[in-house]
């Protein structure tokens, strides 16, 4: 790991409550300023280092002036991405419950009312809805008539569909809608699978995850006066890890934190004994794995030989682990990562039979797509 990536991580420690202003004056010195400040832009950690400052954790680092008013005005700019999309959001719902549409609102603002006691740490870029296939097109013409769009450019010329889009909407798991107004740009995901497939795929056979995603056992958090829909603490520790793993590949120290201070916090409230009944061997290596990343990054202890056991991590392979673990300051978009990925979701199954099946089904895309970019 370079210097820079040493000095992120060891500060994101400190965020999570382990300060240690000698290691982090030690390796500041030996950190490129551009080359750290160039990191945290790209990984979108701006705010996590403004909290860091305002909380005298770099006090004795000489840090330019610069640098905080940079991660002062980052801030300030999610602070008021999250207040529009907040009000957004309470807005489509408040149409979803009028219309008696069930949805559970993910990711994002789950997180961070959640996990977070400042707005201006981070920012949720997109308004994540889960909800029934069978609702969609009810949902689609309440986006519609605020004014949404579907961006056929993209799907059309990045994803590059070649079916008519009527019938790709019938296949894919999740659909994209944008509303541009004035200088503003709301993106609402509508999900109503979390595999990323189709029901035929080898992924939805090695992992059974549809028991946990259910819409009779939700939580709720109040926003303004408005009560919103979550996932309970089982499902939304489930759905981090498996988006984390199998969507980002454990790349980028943003999610991971996210993980951590969920972990941290929750923990002693999550219903393992329900994990553990319901989800198959596959499910819980990559909980298992999640967990002891969370562990590690939080300088905690390190898992139980029945804690290993249990999450079916007690059998992975010689530097399977170091290499989940190298992913972390990775980013999207580039051909080797990619490449990882293919990689990563053939190592994650427990069962050999299901990394031979993932093995047939990724020579399969390697032919098709053949990396390019």
């Amino acid at each position: 790991m370079k210097t820079e990536q040493k000095f992120i991580a060891e500060s994101i420690r400190a965020f999570l409550g382990h300060y240690n202003v000698k290691k982090l004056s030690r390796l500041f010195k030996s950190t490129d300023s551009q080359k750290l400040n160039s990191l945290i832009a790209e990984q979108n950690i701006a705010g996590y280092f403004y909290y860091l400052y305002l909380n005298k954790v770099f006090d004795s680092l000489n840090i330019p002036a610069d640098t905080f008013e940079n991660w002062k005005k980052v801030s300030g700019r999610n602070l008021i991405a999250n207040e529009l999309n907040d009000n957004e959001a309470i807005t489509i719902i408040k149409d979803l419950t009028k219309n008696e549409i069930d949805y559970i609102y993910i990711k994002g603002l789950s997180m961070r009312y959640r996990c977070y006691d400042d707005e201006y740490i981070n920012s949720s870029v997109d308004i994540d809805l889960f909800i029934r296939k069978s609702d969609y097109t009810k949902v689609k013409n309440i986006l519609l008539a605020r004014s949404y769009e579907i961006p056929l450019d993209y799907y059309i010329n990045k994803i590059a569909i070649k079916i008519p889009f009527e019938e790709f909407e019938k296949q894919e798991y999740k659909i994209c809608f944008i509303k541009k107004q004035n200088a503003l740009q709301f993106i609402v995901d509508l999900q109503w699978d979390f595999i990323g497939t189709d029901k035929a795929s080898v992924f939805h056979k090695v992992y059974r995850i549809e028991p946990f995603y259910r819409f009779d056992i939700t939580d709720k958090i109040e926003i303004e006066g408005h009560k919103i829909k979550i996932f309970p603490l089982e499902t939304e520790f489930i759905n981090m890890s498996f988006h984390y793993a199998f969507h980002h590949g454990f790349k980028g120290i943003k999610w991971l934190t996210d993980i951590c201070l969920f972990i941290k916090k929750y923990e002693s409230k999550i219903d393992f004994e329900l994990i553990f009944k319901t989800a198959d061997v596959n499910l819980k290596k990559i909980l298992g794995i999640t967990l002891m990343l969370a562990y590690e990054f939080n300088y905690q202890k390190k898992m139980s030989k029945e804690q290993n056991k249990l999450f079916c991590v007690n059998r992975l392979l010689p530097f399977e682990y170091s290499f989940y673990k190298s992913m972390v300051f990775k980013l999207d978009g580039i051909v080797s990562d990619r490449i990882a990925l293919r990689i990563i979701k053939i190592l994650l199954p427990y069962k050999i039979r299901d990394r031979l099946r993932v093995i047939k089904d990724s020579l399969k895309f390697i032919v098709k797509n053949k990396f390019k970019k």
